[in-house]
Parts: structure tokens; C-alpha cells; sequence
């Protein structure tokens, strides 16, 4: 291999990064930088060169490093899964929240939870390692994520305490005792409305799976059906909360409406006060 100044190429990268990646640039040159040497210790320039023009385009940096960060707990990482988003912290903290206070109020019970379109399992872990009194079932339409959620769980050592099961939405929990049984039931579902991802935000694609993204022609389709199947599951008073995209409030609230088995607890917002998760209770 010819000849790197190490901080020559660093800045090389960084500037590459800097209209995408801001202030973050000279950290995700770093971990491009590291994964690369680790990758093709012998030739790692070029491969560094070239992670960081398809990071510049939009693939995740985990793709590269095959670890991920999500509430401060480290994870593996695949390309053939969504990786966790900053946003969809928005939705774990709500989870792990409602858990805490359910903990406190009775620091003997078991709390049952349902990660529904578990992905990498990285709310699954969250919420098991924040709450020891949690047994959770995660549960995905695709092998691969069902797969990396079981790396996962084996990371951390919670096996005893998460399984992990594949299907379609609730399918793959029904005859397992537990309707009417759990406390908590949340998911990040897919919510881009199908045409977007072939115009607007078609370089999600490039990278990362569809089913992680596609929300059906509105966008809501996989919500809807979340609001249908989840009450035979919930105990009274139990709650729902799930992700939705920016701007689908209000059809996210005109669904609820609609829905004789919620109350709509409330909105958690972004930074910057826009409506990103719902939290519902089941009446």
C-alpha cells in the first residue's frame, strides 16, 4: 500500500461529510477511518474513500462499522435491517417512561411489553436493560430482523427475558396466553407513503430495506392495522405507543377517534415541537 498521511485523509473525508454531516463530520470520519483499517487492514485508504462518498449519499454509518447506538446502549448493526434512527429515541424514552412508572407503582410485578416490528431489537434491549421487572416480546415480519434482534438480546445477555419471534404483526404471539395480558405494547412501523420512496425519498433505498420504510399508499397503512390488532392483547388501561411521520398527526388522531377501544394520552414532540409518537391507552 502506497504511502497515507492519516490526517490528511481524515480531513479529506471530513470536508466529503460536511454538508451532510455538520459538526458531526470529523467523528464520522474518524469511525469510518477505523471500521476501514479493521475491514482491509492492508489497503484501508481507498476502502475509507469509499465508504465515506456512500455515507455522503445517505447510508448509515453502521453499515460500515456494524455497530449502532440507540438511549446509549451499543448494538450490532446489518445492512439488511433498519438501522435505529435518532428520532425513534423520541418513542423509547415514552417507553421507557410508561415502564418506570409502572415499576414504581408495583416493584413486584412482572410488566409484560410487546416490541412489535422489533428491527434490530434496539427498543427490546432498551427497555429490558432499564427495567429489570420487563419480559418482552419482540416480534418482525423478516428473518434478518428477527435475526440481528437475537445477536442482540445474546449481547446483552437477556435471553431469559426476550423472545423473539417472526410474522406478520401479531400472528406469531396468538396462542401463546397472552391476550389480555400485556402492559405495553409499542412499535416504530414503516410510514413514507409507497410513491414517496420512488420520488422524494428514493435514497433511502439505496441502502437499507423497504418493508423498514414503506407505509402502504398513505403511509399509515401498517398504523392501521397496529389500531385494529393490538387491543385483544392489551389489559385495560394498558398502552399503545408508536412512531409516525412528520405531519400525520392529525390523521393518526383521526384514526384513533375512531377506535372505541383507545384514549389518546398524548403527542410527544421533536426538538422542535413537532408530533412524533402517540401514546394511547386502552380503555
Amino acid at each position: 500500500m502506497a504511502h497515507v498521511d492519516p490526517m490528511r485523509l481524515k480531513e479529506q473525508i471530513t470536508a466529503l461529510l460536511a454538508a451532510t454531516a455538520g459538526p458531526e463530520a470529523g467523528a464520522s470520519a474518524d469511525l469510518i477511518i477505523a471500521a476501514a483499517r479493521r475491514t482491509r487492514p492492508d489497503d484501508w485508504s481507498e476502502l475509507a474513500m469509499e465508504w465515506a462518498g456512500k455515507h455522503g449519499t445517505g447510508a448509515p454509518l453502521s453499515l460500515f462499522t456494524g455497530r449502532a447506538r440507540f438511549l446509549d446502549i451499543e448494538l450490532l448493526a446489518d445492512g439488511n435491517v433498519l438501522t435505529p434512527r435518532a428520532e425513534t429515541e423520541i418513542l423509547g424514552n415514552e417507553v421507557l417512561a410508561i415502564l418506570g412508572d409502572l415499576a414504581r407503582a408495583d416493584p413486584a410485578r412482572e410488566l409484560r411489553m410487546i416490541d412489535m416490528g422489533c428491527g434490530s431489537g434496539n427498543l427490546a434491549c432498551a427497555a429490558a436493560l432499564a427495567c429489570p421487572q420487563a419480559r418482552i416480546w419482540a416480534s418482525d415480519l423478516t428473518e434478518a430482523c428477527a435475526g440481528l434482534t437475537l445477536r442482540n438480546v445474546a449481547l446483552h445477555g437477556l435471553e431469559d427475558r426476550v423472545q423473539v419471534t417472526v410474522g406478520d404483526l401479531f400472528a406469531p404471539l396468538a396462542g401463546r396466553s397472552l391476550e389480555a395480558t400485556i402492559d405495553l405494547v409499542e412499535m416504530n412501523p414503516p410510514y413514507i407513503p409507497t410513491a414517496s420512496l420512488g420520488k422524494s425519498h428514493a435514497r433511502l433505498l439505496l441502502h437499507e430495506p423497504r418493508e423498514a420504510f414503506d407505509g402502504g399508499p398513505y403511509g399509515i397503512s401498517i398504523v392501521s392495522r397496529l389500531l385494529q390488532e393490538a387491543p385483544p392483547f392489551l389489559k385495560a388501561g394498558g398502552f399503545l405507543v408508536f412512531e409516525f411521520g412528520l405531519g400525520q398527526d392529525r390523521i393518526v388522531q383521526a384514526l384513533v377517534d375512531r377506535n372505541p377501544a383507545y384514549a389518546l394520552v398524548r403527542h410527544a414532540t421533536d426538538t422542535d415541537h413537532k408530533a412524533r409518537v402517540a401514546v394511547l391507552r386502552k380503555l
